[in-house]
């Protein structure tokens, strides 16, 4: 057996213990009987649902090499739910554990992409409340903006840029403002994914007119070149939309990383450069709108 199929077996035992018609049943017991042996049970029999989750989670977060620190993740939270689970309470614990799960997902996710380790729920609020906060000031980067926060929140400007800065690292960056939909859902925040709409890249592409898409990418300025490419998220070298190093970013992350004033100062540059783009195309004879 390779290393990595070992990451799939942890929880497994030999012999194979006693099957239940519903894993419920070894969590009550596990409850009233105080015996580690049916959580170890339990554990056997869901493993193979739990690294369904665990891959889900690494593909969609293109965090490979993870997959057993994300899967103790997961685990942390099975046994924080069993502390406070009653079995009396009507939801099966498959159910009532969701929440707590994932909040330990979340919180492995954010610290790793983020580089900013949140050790507990209040540090994540920190994290969450200087973002909304920079959201809602229009994404400007400046040091009034900077004061303002600061004074909101109550940390120090230089914690506060620490904390923006470490945010956007994060590859998931709107899960700063959507995350817990049910703990808030009537919140409206802002919408910060990327558009994905490449005219002329997409239909050019499709057409496999790289050369000359990429071309006319290269006529412009440095600086739209630099938003484009991010935003859109492609190797600047080899033109690859396919490596993970190379993720579309956000206007806001965009504006931050080049000092630009704010996300919808990134955003101009980005469609400016591609109507640029556009003309340059039209004019070859390659472009049709």
């Amino acid at each position: 057996m390779k290393e990595w199929q070992k990451e799939l077996y942890i929880y497994r035992l030999s012999p194979v213990p006693p099957r239940k018609d519903d894993l419920q049943e070894y969590i009550e017991l596990y409850l009233t009987e105080k015996d580690e042996k049916y959580l170890s049970w339990f554990l056997h029999y869901y493993e193979p649902t739990l690294n369904t989750t665990v891959m889900g989670i690494v593909q969609r977060y293109a965090m490979f090499g993870h997959f057993l620190d994300i899967k103790e993740a997961c685990i942390l939270g099975i046994l924080r739910a069993l502390e406070k689970y009653n079995p009396n309470g009507g939801t099966p614990f498959i159910t009532y554990k969701t929440r707590i799960m994932w909040e330990e997902i979340h919180n492995y996710i954010r610290t790793m992409r983020t580089g900013f380790t949140v050790q507990s729920n209040d540090e994540y609020q920190n994290l969450r409340n200087v973002m909304l906060l920079y959201a809602a000031y229009n994404s400007r980067n400046d040091p009034e903006t900077l004061k303002r926060i600061s004074d909101e929140v109550g940390l120090s400007e230089k914690t506060v840029s620490e904390i923006l800065r470490s945010g956007f690292h994060n590859m998931q960056f709107v899960d700063f403002y959507r995350s817990y939909a049910d703990e808030d859902s009537e919140e409206s925040r802002e919408d910060v994914t990327c558009d994905y709409t490449f005219e002329p890249f997409s239909e050019l592409l499709r057409q496999e007119r790289s050369e000359a898409v990429f071309g006319a990418l290269d006529e412009l300025s440095y600086r739209e070149r630099e938003v484009i490419r991010s935003h859109i998220g492609f190797c600047p070298d080899c033109h690859s939309m396919k490596s993970p190093k190379f993720r579309p970013h956000t206007f806001q992350e965009i504006a931050y990383k080049n000092e630009l004033s704010s996300a919808e100062a990134a955003e101009n540059i980005y469609h400016k450069g591609l109507d640029k783009m556009r003309d340059k195309l039209k004019k070859k004879g390659i472009f049709h709108p």
